[in-house]
């Protein structure tokens, strides 16, 4: 029996206890369900409206002029600190922003805890990995079974009296140029890892290069135009093995890179936790920065309730 029905039977107003004189010689408890009860059966007045959660706002950025690194540090720099000092501030994971050109340190920032400080889970990295490598796998082996080889539809000796074993088919298993036993087929290994897993091992991924010393920030790639310009720029600093990170699709530097075979370039969004690994040291631009923070730090923000 429903609620509503139980409620009818048992309330004197409505019930076979016959009628008050008025609602107000009802209990109190009623008098709050009253204007519920007496609206028509058919419409559904436990109905409400819920807002969903949503993160809480962030105040708006700094001033750039008001701060104490401004005419100290680059402007790109001192942007970069308006802008992330709510989330960033006092995290203690400090890192030197350097010219890509020069090598002269142009300032210094304060990067996310929660993105640039996770704990080194391994077990993290071994599943994103996996995962990766499977769904990178073409899948494209094949083998023709017995029923897809040519030839072989006579028997090739009659069933007795020849004093050999019985055989059906010259492209049988068993045969030189038959055909294969539970060969390949193509098939598909992508699997769905959860959106948490993966981002939480980038963040571990980024983690532990911070941790180790291999990731470095500087200003932007802006001056690379070709690979006379960034050949000579990595091999000084010893970033032969490296993956460049920009926060926009950047031709320029693909091109001038695409004759170094161990240096990746890509882009915020397609950053992944394989090629980190598989790279020794990460160059990570101010705004490639700016871009992996807003977009790693969702899962540490605190939700605000909007329910009316």
């Amino acid at each position: 029996m429903s609620l509503t029905s139980r409620f009818l039977r048992r309330n004197p107003f409505f019930g076979s206890f016959g009628l008050l004189s008025s609602p107000a010689d009802l209990p109190k408890c009623q008098k709050i369900l009253l204007p519920f009860c007496q609206a028509p059966m058919t419409s559904r007045w436990y109905k409400f409206s819920i807002k969903p959660l949503a993160p809480v706002p962030k105040p708006k950025p700094l001033d750039v002029e008001t701060l104490p690194c401004s005419g100290v540090f680059s402007p790109s720099v001192c942007s970069f600190i308006a802008e992330r000092d709510y989330e960033n501030h006092n995290s203690g994971i400090l890192a030197w922003v350097t010219s890509f050109t020069g090598e002269n340190p142009v300032g210094l920032i304060e990067l996310n805890k929660f993105v640039f400080g996770a704990n080194p889970r391994i077990d993290i990295l071994q599943r994103v990995v996996v995962w990766q490598r499977a769904k990178r796998r073409a899948g494209t082996a094949c083998v023709k079974t017995r029923s897809e080889k040519r030839g072989g539809g006579r028997k090739p000796w009659q069933q007795k009296g020849t004093g050999r074993a019985r055989q059906g088919s010259i492209r049988a298993p068993h045969f030189i140029g038959g055909g294969h036993a539970h060969g390949p087929k193509p098939k598909s290994f992508y699997y769905s890892l959860p959106k948490k897993v993966r981002r939480m091992g980038l963040r571990t991924a980024l983690s532990v290069r911070y941790a180790q010393g291999d990731l470095h920030i500087v200003d932007s790639f802006k001056d690379i135009e070709s690979e006379r310009d960034l050949i000579p720029l990595l091999e000084k600093r010893d970033w032969n093995n490296a993956v460049l990170v920009d926060s926009e699709p950047n031709s320029k530097l693909r091109r001038a890179a695409v004759e170094m075979d161990k240096v990746d370039v890509l882009y915020s969004l397609a950053l992944n936790v394989y090629t980190i690994l598989h790279r020794k040291n990460t160059i990570l631009t101010l705004d490639a920065v700016r871009a992996l923070e807003e977009r790693l730090v969702e899962d540490d923000r605190i939700l605000i309730n909007k329910f009316e």
